[in-house]
């Protein structure tokens, strides 16, 4: 039997490590531990191999991801819910915060299921994006600010998403131009949505704060993409930044 000198057990020759703390294991038993040494079953296993087996796999962690998200937004939902039942006598002021929280566990879930596929991912958050406002706007029994305001600033920017993600996709190799290219569809929705704005009430078409957004973002953008083509030399951010 061999013998650990640190936990005083025995335990069988075949295993080299103490099964509890890992020591090497002695070739006999010392006299003086006769007095507090337990034996170790041989038939137990090692705490080493009890990890290896719960070990994840990657699928595995987005799946238990997927669930813990479920469970979170879920159970948000089921609170407001009642919430509203229990003080209102009746579904009132959820009715306005179930679509939002709808949405909000398809932007934080879905992605974790379809990180390859960015274009199924938007398929699917950008038409219920659009129908989550219409629903925000109807839920009153009539649709008043939908068709003229959220419509048209959701089409714009679901756009330069849509924009965005095209050009990214396209890309290589990926770091600091990823940070450009973001800043660039953000400084056109800008543009965009100051144009709906106005518009709608009925100013004059011009560019004015959506103006200096640009003026700040578009040399920016500039500064970012010589980094990464000509310094970074296409190097990703996870090595720039060493993370």
């Amino acid at each position: 039997m061999a013998y650990c000198e640190k936990c005083g057990v025995t335990f069988s020759d075949s295993k080299a490590r103490c099964p509890l703390c890992g020591t090497p294991a002695l070739g006999e038993r010392p006299a003086a531990a006769d007095s507090g040494g337990l034996d170790f079953p041989g038939e137990r296993p090692f705490f080493e191999e009890m990890l290896e087996k719960e070990s994840l796999t990657r699928n595995q962690r987005r799946l238990i991801y997927f669930e813990i998200v479920s469970i979170v937004f879920g159970s948000a939902l089921l609170i407001t819910l009642v919430a509203d039942l229990l003080v209102s006598r009746g579904i009132t002021w959820s009715r306005y915060s179930s679509p939002v929280i709808a949405w909000a566990f398809l932007v934080v879930g879905m992605p974790v299921l379809l990180r390859r596929y960015p274009w199924i991912l938007f398929a699917i958050i950008a038409p219920t994006f659009v129908l989550m406002l219409f629903l925000l706007d109807a839920m009153d029994g009539r649709v008043q600010w939908f068709l003229t305001w959220a419509l048209p600033a959701a089409a714009w920017l679901l756009g330069c998403a849509a924009g965005a993600i095209g050009i990214v996709s396209a890309i290589r190799r990926r770091g600091l131009n990823v940070i450009a290219i973001g800043l660039l569809f953000a400084a056109l929705f800008c543009l965009g949505l100051e144009l709906i704005i106005r518009l709608n009430t009925g100013s004059r078409p011009l560019f004015v704060w959506s103006l200096v957004v640009c003026l700040a973002a578009v040399p920016v953008s500039g500064m970012l993409l010589y980094l990464h083509y000509r310094i970074v030399r296409q190097a990703s951010l996870k090595k720039l930044f060493r993370v």
